[in-house]
């Protein structure tokens, strides 16, 4: 797979090619040198095509010297050919200079926007080629910073600073940019009315409070999964509000990092104005190179058979089968995780001044953990249990709050009745909404009458 460079033989894109060539030559790949003429600009102007390819040779023999295996190409639109040349679209990498760029009139976007929204590689937009050059040669370690969240595209980026460590030592800031105020309803933590109520460290309004904390450190730490290679893996939670690039360039400074890693959705058009554009942002103010991973860079996890079970109980058959269930899934060594939902009711008490996971009402407290520890087996089967109970205004809501504090990797949930059940309802609304994979056993004669998913649905979001 070869590393695409594209250039207009500007001191910019020297010192990217210069970065390409280094890569080119660590990687023990060729190196693909793609000539873009600019009209507008000096190197451009006037000049003719055999003018123009004689430049690109030259700077080729420069590249060969540092034993680089170098090609040539001449095109006047970058993105398009890099999309319509198979060897490029199996490209490793393409580098592009952040700066030194002509934009027309009749365009908005610098050349490497454009290749970013299209490209199949992860782009590199080289800002200072010092950091990358030594690196590349052994001379230093470098230090990355990557953007990390729930969506599709942090996946790309994560598998690219994967990809990174094998081409060195690479020290990664795994960067999580969140919203306490977000996260406590995500995880449904409740903030009492009166500040001072609350814990010292988490009265300003950009706190995190330490269990969501925790919380967070380990989602973040599950999305990055192993990270082989040498250096180390720190993970960083920034709390803020409004535009998410903005708060990862402000720890990109702070932290001094040499790169920036992000994902992108590669939206065009009414898409990319309508939900912003993170990366976009990102490369345009860094002070540091950028990379930008598309989303189609993800390689396919292997799945294994869940090791935690999140159960919801309502003491019925339908729980029972569940729990059964749940049980069989996890094995030796897993985990199942029984939850009662107190709905909230007339004459509960009041919550406004509690901190925390709302729990089940005083009065009713011991009895129900008594009835949840009834349902654990006696017999020591190598299944770890845990219990809770909880009081929300919503079954499913609760649920998926459990479900995201408690890190399962599956929801497992009993119907019961006919399809507009009570606890069919809640299966139904916990399909739509939880972010977990989600199992549905039904009644045995159920199993007889599909709800559309078959005798066992599965709904993995």
């Amino acid at each position: 797979m070869p590393i695409v460079c594209i250039t207009n033989l500007s001191p910019d894109s020297v010192r990217a090619a210069n970065t390409a060539a280094a890569l080119a030559a660590r990687r023990k790949v060729p190196l693909m040198l793609y000539g873009v003429p600019e009209p507008e600009s000096p190197n451009g102007a006037g000049a003719s095509q055999v003018v123009l390819h004689g430049r690109l040779e030259l700077e080729a023999e420069r590249l060969r010297a540092q034993g680089v295996e170098v090609h040539t190409v001449m095109t006047p639109k970058a993105e398009e050919a890099l999309l319509g040349d198979e060897e490029c679209r199996k490209a490793e990498w393409c580098v592009v200079a952040a700066d030194g760029w002509q934009i027309p009139v009749w365009r908005r976007t610098p050349l490497p926007e454009r290749l970013m929204q299209r490209a199949c590689a992860p782009v590199l937009v080289v800002r200072r080629d010092e950091a990358l050059v030594d690196w590349a040669h052994g001379r230093r370690r470098l230090v990355a910073m990557v953007g990390v969240d729930a969506s599709d595209e942090a996946d790309g980026s994560v598998a690219f600073i994967r990809a990174l460590r094998e081409v060195g030592p690479c020290d990664v800031i795994a960067t999580y940019v969140c919203s306490p105020a977000e996260e406590r309803t995500r995880l449904g933590i409740h903030s009492p009315v009166r500040v001072e109520l609350l814990d010292p460290v988490v009265r300003g309004i950009q706190a995190l409070d330490p269990y969501v904390e925790r919380v967070l450190v380990r989602e973040v730490r599950e999305r990055l999964g192993e990270v082989p290679g040498e250096g180390n893996v720190e993970i960083h939670l920034e709390p803020g509000y409004g535009r998410r690039d903005e708060h990862l360039l402000h720890v990109a400074r702070k932290r001094g990092v040499d790169l920036v890693v992000v994902g992108t959705h590669q939206r065009v058009g009414l898409q990319r104005w309508w939900h912003g554009s993170v990366s976009a942002g990102v490369m345009r103010h860094a002070e540091q190179s950028v990379v930008c991973v598309p989303a189609t860079f993800v390689k396919p996890r292997k799945l294994g058979a869940p090791r935690s079970v999140l159960v919801p109980v309502d003491f019925t058959e339908a729980s029972q089968r569940a729990i059964a269930q749940a049980r069989m899934l996890v094995g030796v060594g897993g985990r199942v995780h029984l939850l009662h939902v107190h709905v909230r009711r007339m004459g509960d008490p009041d919550w406004t001044d509690h901190y925390g996971v709302l729990p089940e009402p005083p009065r009713e407290r011991e009895e129900m953990m008594r009835r949840l520890q009834a349902l654990v087996p006696q017999e020591n089967d190598g299944v770890r249990w845990t219990l809770e109970g909880v009081s929300a205004s919503e079954e499913a809501q609760a649920i998926c709050q459990a479900a995201e504090r408690e890190g399962v990797d599956l929801v497992c949930v009993g119907a019961v009745g006919g399809r507009m059940g009570r606890v069919g309802g809640v299966a139904r609304e916990l399909m739509a909404r939880c972010h977990r994979p989600v199992l549905v056993v039904p009644a045995p004669e159920e199993a007889r009458e599909p709800l559309g998913w078959g005798a066992q649905g599965i709904h993995n979001p």
